[in-house]
């Protein structure tokens, strides 16, 4: 009997109908048993996230938290050089490049845009996202309680600072759970500059390389450079299916 064929339910069952029968049940069943896993394990993955994303931006309440120490509110923490110098230069020749046929964007962040190059538009995107994913993710699940395999790149871009075009950035916060400010160039080639977080009156100055990430809601400014050019790489992280499921880098 094909499987297109019919069973007659109301008359008798030969021996082949009814195998027949407990084949197409027992397949069902599986796939019953399939579709009813994954859904748990969505509900399980969604239910583990909201709550590890809820607990985290509370903890700043919670001075009894000990399964993490929170980002949320604190001061910017230090990563040390996540990029080496050649790699920090591989970057600068590839945003130079894109910068000279292309140029750079100055109205993708609203009331604070800033003169930038998004990531995924260089050469070295693929090296970048890499990089920082192996970098920046686990330290972030110590620093918030929230999986690292959670975490994605809302915005990742480079921001090119001039004594000719934009030297400075007001008081903001960014619209994300974590942001990450990382120098490219080295600091003989400008002065000036840094990042100010106004709570905790921190100026903040870097070498290359050298990578920051503090909570977004923090208040915190680009200082103005006095002369040259101070080129800085961007991220704003959040959580996938948070504020955004799309990766941008």
């Amino acid at each position: 009997m094909s499987d297109s064929e019919d069973i007659d339910l109301f008359g008798e069952i030969s021996a082949d109908d009814q195998l027949r029968l407990d084949q197409l049940k027992e397949q069902m069943n599986k796939k019953l048993h399939e579709q009813t896993h994954q859904c748990l394990a969505t509900d399980s993955a969604h239910n583990r996230l909201e709550f590890q994303r809820r607990r985290y931006l509370q903890s700043a309440k919670n001075n009894q938290t000990t399964e993490f120490q929170t980002l949320r509110d604190q001061k910017p923490i230090n990563l040390g050089q996540v990029f080496t110098i050649t790699e920090c230069q591989e970057i600068l020749e590839s945003t130079n490049s894109h910068a000279e046929s292309q140029g750079w964007t100055i109205q993708r962040h609203g009331a604070f845009p800033t003169r930038d190059i998004p990531v995924k538009n260089l050469s070295a995107s693929a090296m970048v996202h890499e990089k920082l994913t192996k970098a920046l993710f686990p330290k972030l699940e110590l620093h918030t309680g929230i999986d690292a395999g959670y975490w994605t790149f809302r915005d990742l871009f480079v921001v090119g600072y001039h004594e000719d075009h934009q030297r400075a950035l007001k008081l903001h916060t960014d619209g994300c759970l974590a942001s990450l400010t990382l120098l490219l160039n080295d600091p003989s080639e400008f002065t000036g500059g840094g990042t100010f977080f106004s709570k905790f009156n921190l100026h903040i100055n870097q070498v290359p390389g050298d990578a920051w990430v503090h909570d977004a809601k923090l208040s915190h400014s680009g200082v103005e450079i006095l002369s040259g050019k101070r080129i800085i790489m961007v991220a704003f992280m959040d959580t996938i299916g948070g504020i955004t499921e799309k990766i941008v880098y």
